[in-house]
């Protein structure tokens, strides 16, 4: 598999949203509950922030064959202490174990450290995402927190799409993970 990062553009807004549901990312608006693997009733915990994605910053997507396959985002956690965050990653089921989030990863880590960057914190809920994290780029496990769904807000140009990532339905706390640049 011939693989391709680069920034998204106007294009691939269809398949970039398409490879995001795929990692428990519900867009709104779809249906008339929030999550189809939550009942109507039920309450979810939202941060008192929104996590704004400027797809043309600080994102990038893999290509294959003129397909989106993956794709990931960050954001500064606290610029003033060069500290930043991951936000998203996402690869299609079939693109998994061919290399593509490693590529995806490695491409936002450089862009944070040429960015001035001296550390960047993950949280996940995944234990496979965790222990890869770990084992593949040398996070450390800082501790655990509890799971809030986060809300997100996608713009590209004059496009605009929300969402929330809520994680796997039966976790109830996030790793946080630290590594140094």
């Amino acid at each position: 598999m011939t693989i391709v990062i680069r920034r998204p553009v106007h294009a691939d807004l269809v398949q970039l949203m398409t490879c995001l549901q795929t990692y428990h990312l519900h867009l709104l608006g779809q249906t008339d509950i929030v999550d189809r693997d939550f009942s109507e009733e039920t309450i979810l915990s939202v941060r008192n922030t929104i996590c704004s994605v400027d797809l043309a910053e600080k994102c990038w997507i893999a290509m294959s064959e003129e397909r989106v396959v993956g794709f990931c985002c960050w954001d500064w956690l606290a610029r003033e202490r060069q500290s930043a965050k991951t936000i998203l990653i996402s690869v299609l089921p079939e693109a998994r174990s061919e290399g593509v989030g490693s590529l995806l990863q490695q491409k936002r880590l450089d862009e944070m450290q040429e960015q001035g960057a001296q550390e960047v914190h993950t949280w996940s809920d995944d234990p496979d995402s965790i222990r890869w994290y770990r084992e593949r780029f040398g996070y450390e496990l800082i501790g655990y927190e509890p799971i809030y769904h986060c809300l997100h807000r996608f713009s590209l140009g004059e496009h605009t799409f929300w969402g929330i990532h809520r994680g796997f339905p039966e976790r109830s706390e996030l790793a946080h993970l630290r590594r140094a640049l």
